[in-house]
């Protein structure tokens, strides 16, 4: 169940969100809801590199036959002795060695030596992906792949090009500022996926001079206009392959904006499934895995 806070703030959400029920509605009629519903778990995963290749031992090198060469040439009429052992201790025996002109020890080869081969090193270990999933916030700048499992849309997400600038006070005379980003969405499946970014994308958390504020500050005209921003209100029908980039602005309370959260099935009214952004930069990792249909393999998601 979730908690009060997090009712109260996705009711929040659903106020905001009022414009694409009415979009819903048209899609429903027309069939074509299912393309707006993703029920997977959105997922990152950081691109690893190759493993590098396991030392092997150097192999065993084996010397030639070692060639021993003749002892103790015998003449004529020479005494040659030998030391021998008797039984109970070592004697000495001579003997008259008559035909002499031969080696008393002849020549003969040995085996090689053979080397011994250096230690095999331990193989350096198969790289463990690094995979961000919720409830952790994802970074912004970040490809975020969800869908393509139990939903059969399958779409990747990215938020960046964060700014936050001074704005006009509120009708009360408040201060608050002006925070823009950019929303980029592919459609890396083949079904459609219709979505509308000005009412499914929110700022939900707000560091206000160290007070952390949870709210709902959706995208709006006013902003965009206060930027010189061309306010984007459409709803989108991204084909596969398709990509958009939508850039919106929201007024916020004075301070800096430190969480962002896309509603991933706005037809959920409790516990939706939702990617949320933190304003930060991911210093663990960098760089896009492939997308799926070019190769890229995610782990499987647990259904929302």
């Amino acid at each position: 169940m979730p908690s009060t806070r997090r009712t109260m703030l996705l009711r929040s959400i659903y106020v905001l969100a009022s414009p694409v029920f009415m979009f819903l509605a048209v899609l429903a009629c027309s069939g074509q809801l299912a393309n707006m519903q993703i029920n997977d778990e959105p997922v990152y995963v950081c691109p690893t590199s190759t493993p590098r290749p396991t030392h092997t031992p150097v192999p065993t090198d084996t010397q030639p036959d070692v060639y021993i060469p003749p002892s103790g040439w015998v003449t004529d009429y020479e005494e040659v002795c030998t030391t021998v052992w008797n039984g109970y201790a070592y004697v000495e025996q001579c003997e008259w060695v008559e035909d002499g002109g031969h080696w008393m020890n002849p020549g003969y080869t040995v085996p090689g030596a053979t080397s011994t081969p250096r230690p095999t090193h331990t193989p350096y270990p198969t790289p463990t992906p690094y995979v961000i999933r919720p409830p952790e916030d994802f970074y912004a700048g970040d490809a975020v792949f969800t869908g393509g499992w139990s939903s059969a849309v399958n779409a990747r997400f990215r938020l960046d090009n964060i700014t936050v600038v001074a704005a006009t006070p509120d009708e009360d005379g408040s201060p608050r500022r002006i925070v823009t980003w950019t929303l980029e969405v592919k459609n890396v499946g083949d079904t459609p996926y219709e979505f509308f970014p000005a009412a499914q994308v929110f700022v939900t958390r707000v560091n206000a001079g160290g007070v952390i504020e949870d709210g709902v500050w959706g995208a709006s005209e006013a902003a965009a206009d206060e930027m010189g921003l061309l306010f984007d209100y459409a709803a989108y029908s991204l084909g596969a392959g398709e990509t958009v980039i939508v850039e919106l602005a929201a007024y916020i309370p004075a301070g800096t904006p430190e969480q962002f959260t896309y509603l991933l099935d706005p037809t959920q009214t409790s516990d939706p499934n939702t990617i949320t952004w933190t304003d930060e930069t991911n210093t663990d990792c960098m760089g896009d895995v492939l997308d799926p249909g070019a190769g890229g393999v995610l782990p499987t998601p647990e259904n929302h």
